[in-house]
């Protein structure tokens, strides 16, 4: 590890890359230059980073050849243009969009689950970090390959608006704030979210599932390093401002006993395992966007029939959690042994 490592953050203002400038700055990792870049839209704004406020940069002007480290913070068309660019300069690239998800050459790694394949980041200098739902899923799963190969995951995921980002998150609040002010919710045609649930999160594929779905499926399969897994999502886009739940039901080659299971959980990091009792409050998303990063689990349960699987329920704050502390700690890695 070099003394210090100079980087570089493109999509800074955006949710998630708010949210990451904050816990890099909580995390003190051995950072020299920070450059803060974004869209010509956010040229000139200052954004404050620990004690020091930071210009935002264009990002397409950016010559990243200046930093060790480039964090994607923006989407898959910005890191699709730019990500190379910055890899070829020499920076080693994370990349929280889905541009490189799914390209063999590049290693799909959420911190905690597969951590070791970060050794193959230098084959072309970029290294992909999951969705946020899919590292809450992972982060639940995992610890469960002690107790044999995994089978079958079925998966119902409530998506909060956050999960479309900072419009997302205004969408919501601009319809409510409609709806209780007696007016319609509906602008220009967009679909009602606010005190709506609505049976489909993100652009339906010709198969019938969506892009959320066929996401969270793939990426599962991928991290586990179980391309057979049998995977099956539902998303559904509930009126919450911050957040993802996700009810689980998992099946092994092995029947999964409800005390082994919390014994695995109980020494996985990222987990919070919920005491149960009567505050039904404890896991949920209001309650965990205010509790300490992590995913919290609950509501764990065996099958009625028998069969050895399990059912549980989770909660996280896909902004910090699962998007923004899921790349701190990947940073933290690569600064520690990459770099």
């Amino acid at each position: 590890m070099t003394s210090t490592v100079d980087l570089a953050v493109v999509g800074a203002t955006g949710l998630v890359g708010e949210a990451f400038l904050e816990l890099l700055a909580d995390r003190k990792l051995p950072i020299g230059e920070l450059f803060v870049l974004a869209s010509e839209n956010s040229l000139g704004k200052t954004l404050q980073v620990g004690k020091r406020n930071y210009k935002v940069g264009k990002a397409e002007d950016f010559d990243f050849s200046r930093v060790q480290l480039a964090v994607f913070a923006a989407g898959a068309r910005v890191s699709q243009e730019l990500a190379p660019r910055a890899a070829d300069a020499g920076a080693l690239v994370l990349d929280l969009s889905p541009a490189f998800r799914y390209e063999p050459d590049v290693p799909l790694v959420a911190a905690g689950v597969n951590e070791e394949q970060l050794e193959a980041a230098r084959e072309r200098n970029i290294v992909a970090a999951p969705d946020a739902a899919t590292v809450q899923l992972l982060l639940a799963l995992k610890p469960l390959q002690e107790l044999g190969d995994l089978l079958r995951v079925s998966v119902t995921q409530l998506q909060g608006a956050s999960a479309a980002g900072r419009n997302g998150v205004e969408r919501l609040a601009r319809q409510s704030a409609r709806l209780l002010n007696g007016l319609d919710a509906q602008e220009g045609g967009d679909a009602q979210h606010a005190f709506n649930l609505l049976p489909v999160a993100g652009r339906l594929q010709d198969n019938g599932y969506t892009s959320e779905e066929l996401k969270l499926m793939l990426e599962t399969r991928r991290v586990l390093g179980q391309p057979e897994l049998a995977v099956d999502v539902s998303c559904v886009q509930v009126p919450v401002f911050h957040g993802i739940a996700q009810t689980v039901t998992v099946q092994g080659t092995l029947p999964m006993g409800l005390a082994q299971a919390e014994a695995c959980w109980d020494r996985a990091p990222g987990l919070q395992m919920d005491s149960g009792g009567e505050d039904l409050g404890s896991a949920s998303p209001v309650s965990q966007i205010r509790a300490d990063l992590g995913v919290r689990l609950a509501r764990v349960r065996e099958d009625i029939d028998g069969q050895g699987a399990l059912s549980f329920w989770t909660v996280a704050d896909n902004i910090k959690t699962g998007a923004a502390y899921n790349a701190v700690l990947l940073v933290e890695k690569l600064i520690k042994d990459y770099l």
